[in-house]
């Protein structure tokens, strides 16, 4: 009787065993996956500065803490549990690549908005499965919010600001903490750097969302061998805008040393274009894509290079997409060519269509 129970018990036991195994399996699949799974090479494709055309990363996640902690570059914000109300985010042509994202292989958040944009009639989503923390794991670096900035620069701690914009952009107005080592300048600069590349984490910023500067940096100190390097992307700004300036006073648009009045500019590119020299000095990939009709591409190595076979017959102008690099050429073009006197860049932040189309918006 004593085995005959014994033999029963363990049947009994396995019986539990085998209903259960199925209940779990189906209590940790518990939301719909999505149908287009991507990995971190197919994102890294799409993650970066200048942001390619026809594509747009999406974090699922809630703003606050998780996207401003931490996010995939150049991705946008649009929480799971406010997708309707910000749809107004999400670009006009349907065709465009929406790859989303949220907190790995276990968060549902990415693959509910990616079907909501599927039923909005997207045609071409995915969704980053495994998510910021496969990012964390792969990428040399990502990018935080000026919340979290801010939240290091009170609480002190191992890290290096470096505003990565021209040194006189820097010198008219940085963030609090904040050294100048501009991009251009890396190489001869890196000394500036800590000596510690390990626990030290490196924060570049340069000229807003629109500004590669930061991103250019970010690779080129993780090449060194730091381990922890981040970029805050709203950059001087958005740090402007959300905090207050900082340092000297802010100059306008029109009234800064060099820079050409904004309404003037317009007008004149709009009814007399062959009236001054304009010269786009971002990089060809960013110029191909869209520029100002009556642009010449010349980067700012370009300038430097060629500062004296710049036909000097009418009036120069330096255009980029932040002002920063127009900035720069301005200046090292006088310091090359002092004689010249019609010499202007454009203070403003430029977005340009793949049809040339364009939208100025003077820096404040």
């Amino acid at each position: 009787m004593h085995r005959k129970f014994i033999a029963a018990a363990m049947l009994l036991a396995f019986a539990m065993v085998a209903m259960a195994v199925p209940a779990l399996a189906q209590e940790k699949a518990t939301f719909k996956q999505f149908h287009t799974i991507v990995d971190y090479k197919f994102v890294a494709k799409y993650a970066k500065m200048p942001a390619p055309k026809g594509a747009m990363i999406v974090d699922s996640r809630p703003y606050k803490p998780k996207y401003v902690d931490g996010y995939i570059p150049t991705a946008v914000s649009i929480p799971a549990s406010q997708f309707d109300k910000m749809t107004d985010k999400l670009p006009k042509e349907k065709d465009t690549l929406l790859i989303f994202y949220c907190g790995g292989l276990a968060c549902p958040l990415s693959h509910k908005s990616a079907f909501a944009a599927e039923a909005m009639g997207y045609t071409n989503v995915k969704v980053y499965a495994a998510g910021f923390p496969d990012w964390k794991k792969h990428a040399p670096y990502y990018s935080i919010g000026l919340e979290n900035l801010n939240a290091r620069i009170n609480e002190g701690g191992k890290y290096l600001l470096i505003d990565a914009r021209p040194y006189k952009k820097f010198l008219a107005g940085a963030i609090p903490s904040a050294i100048g080592i501009p991009q251009r300048d890396f190489a001869a600069k890196r000394g500036l750097l800590p000596v510690d590349k390990a626990d030290t984490t490196l924060v570049y910023y340069c000229g807003g969302y629109a500004c590669a500067l930061s991103h250019k940096s970010a690779v080129m100190a993780r090449s060194l061998g730091y381990k922890h390097v981040l970029v805050a992307e709203a950059g001087y700004p958005g740090w402007k805008e959300m905090f207050g300036g900082a340092g000297n006073a802010v100059v306008q648009a029109g009234e800064a040393e060099g820079a050409v009045d904004t309404a003037w500019f317009l007008k004149t590119i709009e009814e007399n274009p062959d009236a001054i020299l304009l010269i786009d000095v971002r990089d060809p990939e960013e110029y191909a894509a869209g520029h100002f009709p009556s642009a010449i591409n010349m980067t700012v190595d370009m300038v430097e290079k060629q500062a004296k076979d710049i036909p000097t017959d009418k009036p120069i102008v330096f255009s980029c997409s932040t002002g920063a690099r127009a900035g720069e050429a301005y200046y090292l073009f006088m310091d090359l060519r002092p004689d010249v006197k019609d010499v202007y860049y454009l203070e403003a932040t430029n977005s340009f269509g793949e049809d040339n189309s364009y939208e100025v918006h003077p820096n404040k």
